[in-house]
């Protein structure tokens, strides 16, 4: 029997199959995950604090205590919005207590990241916040 070989130079390299059940998860999860990110960038502008350059900005700690409520995969979703150039934070990587006082900010206005979105009012910490599911978008 012979092993297949692999050139790394074809396009389909890494690739599933196309019309394939895992290229059909592959797209739902990267579907997913593109809606937490975006869900994840409008928590930080709803609820963060405006600067003068108007970028958005929250510390750590307090995105961890808005967002835990709602994902418990709140710093991956971060590296991922930071990865696709949305936000910014000092580090590799956040970790609950040590890093509350970080400060991430988003580097985009809302109405870039999402265009087709109805805007939601900022919030105030004092404000019953209503909890949102990034499912729902």
């Amino acid at each position: 029997m012979m092993q297949q070989k692999w050139d790394k130079s074809d396009p389909r390299y890494g690739k599933p199959p196309e019309g394939s059940k895992t290229e059909k998860r592959g797209q739902a999860a990267g579907s997913h995950i593109s809606n937490e990110v975006t869900f994840l960038c409008e928590m930080i502008h709803q609820y963060g604090v405006p600067n003068e350059d108007n970028t958005v900005s929250i510390t750590f700690g307090e995105l961890f205590q808005i967002y835990t409520t709602i994902s418990n995969k709140v710093v991956g979703i971060l590296l991922r919005a930071r990865k696709h150039g949305l936000l910014y934070f000092e580090g590799e990587m956040l970790y609950q207590r040590r890093d509350d006082n970080v400060i991430i900010t988003l580097l985009k206005p809302i109405e870039e990241i999402c265009p087709n979105r109805a805007p939601l009012k900022r919030k105030r910490e004092e404000e019953q916040m209503s909890w949102l599911n990034p499912e729902d978008y």
